[in-house]
């Protein structure tokens, strides 16, 4: 039975960006960062030789986004992007003031997919949501549900 989360992980193609981006611009905290991770577990994870990474992990709220930028071989340098129409669209993060977030981040130069939007269907009705994207194109969601820590 699964216990909790434990984290997610997103493949990215410039650590520091990313790492700039998630802590610097979104207030992350930087847990740890290895810009040499190698190994035999590596390759035995991976099921490939001579493994090489870059490895962040940051907290947001209570959740844990692991970084990774892999660097070597080239068969690990695929992301988990597809044409399919299923798989990981977004991740979602709870905020109290969407619409002062939005400027503050707006002013550092996210750009943000529309202006926030008034949820007004079902289990959503009267949060408010707004879509963006980080370095690498990962879509993101800011939302502030109409009650604090609702599940929306």
């Amino acid at each position: 039975m699964i216990r909790d989360f434990h984290h997610t992980v997103l493949l990215v193609t410039n650590i520091q960006r990313s790492l700039d981006f998630y802590c610097g611009t979104l207030g992350f905290e930087l847990i740890s960062a290895d810009d040499d991770r190698r190994g035999p577990f590596l390759d035995q994870m991976f099921a490939l030789d001579d493994v090489l990474i870059k490895l962040a992990l940051v907290r947001g709220g209570g959740e844990i986004i692991e970084l990774i930028e892999p660097v070597s071989p080239p068969e690990l340098l695929h992301t988990d992007a597809s044409s399919h129409r299923f798989g990981i669209a977004r991740i979602g993060f709870e905020v109290d003031d969407i619409d002062n977030m939005v400027l503050d981040l707006t002013a550092q130069g996210v750009e943000f997919l529309s202006p926030v939007v008034d949820m007004t269907v079902g289990h959503y009705a009267g949060g408010k949501v707004v879509f963006f994207r980080d370095p690498d194109g990962i879509l993101l969601e800011l939302q502030q549900p109409a009650v604090p820590g609702q599940i929306t």
